[in-house]
């Protein structure tokens, strides 16, 4: 019972730092794990939400509206967190997350439509193979050293 009050914060100082710290690398596996736990933790959050949307109420419908948007955003920074340390890895700045996210955003509406939308948006998902494919830089770069 001692040791809880001394396991929390660091458990989520461990957490913040490997969801939402922007700085060092990630590789093609620690990346894949986390982008996937990160979309089931959104997909139950917003999952949890729908009761309130289902209830008639329009002060609980606009709360499930708050807890969309506040689970959106936790996912949104996130997934940028993991996409930049990604991209570190491969040796881009940061700012390639801007298109990256923007690809991934396009092909996840596209493959929604059409097999025509799909088909066009087949050389945005090569973006999302890349990354989650691609072997990063072996040695150091000016990001850090390689990730053990």
């Amino acid at each position: 019972m001692i040791l809880l009050p001394n396991l929390l914060p660091n458990f989520l100082t461990k957490l913040l730092h490997r969801y939402f710290s922007f700085d060092s690398r990630l590789t093609r596996l620690p990346f894949f794990i986390r982008t996937l736990y990160l979309n089931i933790a959104w997909g139950v959050l917003t999952f949890a939400n729908m009761p309130l949307f289902l209830n008639g109420s329009r002060i609980l419908w606009w709360t499930g509206v708050i807890g969309v948007i506040l689970s959106l955003a936790l996912f949104g920074a996130g997934l940028a967190s993991v996409f930049v340390r990604r991209l570190h890895d491969l040796g881009f700045s940061g700012y390639h997350t801007i298109w990256v996210l923007a690809a991934e955003l396009v092909w996840t509406v596209l493959s929604y439509g059409p097999a025509r939308g799909i088909l066009l948006g087949l050389p945005l998902l090569a973006v999302d193979l890349w990354l989650t494919f691609w072997p990063g830089n072996a040695g150091a770069n000016r990001f850090g050293e390689a990730p053990a």
